[in-house]
């Protein structure tokens, strides 16, 4: 029998002399959303290579929920929190994730979850705005979401994501670095997914993704 993981508790992080953080991850609500739009986006997006520069949680968080109910799915909004220098927990990242997708690798037909709009507060202005000195490794934290939520449901851990344009090429070292398997450009996807492969597609087997759960799981707390 399979035991169903807990999202993590404490995160990695470099500059702690611990090497981890605690954070906690809680349902995305619409003060959830404003509360992002109103005080990181505005700093967002006056950061010209920022994949999010442009967007709105306030309007994705309804809207992402319309879409996938008309495609007979459903979305899972999450928001990390991270702990301030203050003891106070302040949040760091933003998700939000398909629950049941097609797995992008189609030799394997077996459904995934999807990573569709996931952000991070910028480090430098989160320790000034909210005093964080030490921000958790949020691109690890944030692909745990993922494939936690996939191992849950029974999908062996398998997710996909697309790394926005306009992250460019860092984008794509950051998905590498957290131990996502890069889609060959000239591989097909699954016809659900109505876009050509620009080769900016990652995913996880369920091989990658019980690695990328171990390295986390002590921190499952």
């Amino acid at each position: 029998m399979t035991v169903a993981r807990r999202f993590v508790r404490w995160a990695p992080c470099r500059s702690h002399p611990d090497g981890r953080v605690p954070v906690r991850v809680t349902d995305m609500t619409a003060e959830d959303a404003w509360w992002w739009d109103t005080r990181v986006q505005t700093h967002l997006v006056t950061q010209a290579s920022r994949a999010d520069r442009y967007w709105s949680w306030s309007v994705l968080l309804p809207a992402c929920h319309l879409v996938q109910l008309a495609q007979r799915r459903f979305c899972r909004p999450l928001v990390v929190w991270a702990r301030a220098d203050n003891r106070r927990f302040v949040r760091v990242a933003m998700a939000l994730l398909i629950e049941t997708y097609p797995h992008l690798d189609v030799r394997d037909a077996a459904p995934a979850s999807f990573t569709w709009f996931i952000a991070a507060a910028d480090v430098a202005w989160m320790r000034d705005r909210f005093a964080l000195s030490h921000r958790p490794a949020l691109g690890r934290v944030l692909i745990d979401l993922s494939v936690v939520l996939s191992a849950n449901a029974g999908q062996g851990g398998r997710m996909g994501l697309h790394a926005a344009t306009r992250g460019g090429r860092p984008l794509l070292s950051l998905y590498r670095a957290c131990g996502l398997t890069a889609l060959p450009r000239a591989a097909k996807l699954p016809p659900q997914v109505r876009r050509r492969n620009d080769g900016r597609f990652f995913y996880a087997d369920p091989q990658v993704a019980e690695r990328l759960m171990q390295r986390l799981d002590p921190d499952r707390v």
